[in-house]
């Protein structure tokens, strides 16, 4: 295992005192940093749990809107009222009940946590990454504390 044997180093490593000659054992996908690139292209990305959350609420949303909308057409049917109007009123039915705002909303919540986090110096460059990050029970870290 490349990882746990002595006198070996990655790419970019430098010499700080003294002089240094290497050999290259590896190149490319053998490398340890290929393996691990490869391994990451390998597995699927999963979803973040509050895209999770979002995702199951609008399809619920979408359901009851579209239920919705299909009872007030029947009914504005059965109470005599012309075929035009029953379907522009379950229009806007179906409309009414999207959560314009929804967006700005989830996007406000990440930027409050991702200010929080970084009151504490923790720089973040993806704001699903607040929430996912607050979802861990296990953080493993490298020697500088970047969380990748």
């Amino acid at each position: 295992n490349a990882l746990l044997t002595e006198n070996l180093v990655f790419y970019s490593t430098y010499c700080v005192e003294g002089w240094a000659k290497g050999v290259v054992i590896n190149t490319g996908d053998m490398t340890v940093v290929g393996r691990l690139s490869a391994y990451s292209i390998d597995h699927e990305r999963k979803d973040t749990p509050i895209s999770q959350e979002i995702s199951n609420f609008m399809h619920l949303l979408t359901v009851s809107a579209c239920t919705m909308g299909v009872l007030f057409f029947m009914l504005s049917i059965l109470l005599g009222y012309f075929w035009i109007d029953a379907i522009l009123f379950t229009i806007g039915i179906i409309v009414a009940c999207v959560p314009e705002g929804m967006l700005a909303i989830v996007t406000i919540a990440l930027s409050i946590t991702a200010k929080r986090m970084s009151s504490k110096n923790c720089l973040v460059k993806n704001l699903e990454a607040v929430e996912t990050l607050g979802a861990t029970s296990v953080l493993i870290v490298d020697k500088t504390g970047t969380v990748t």
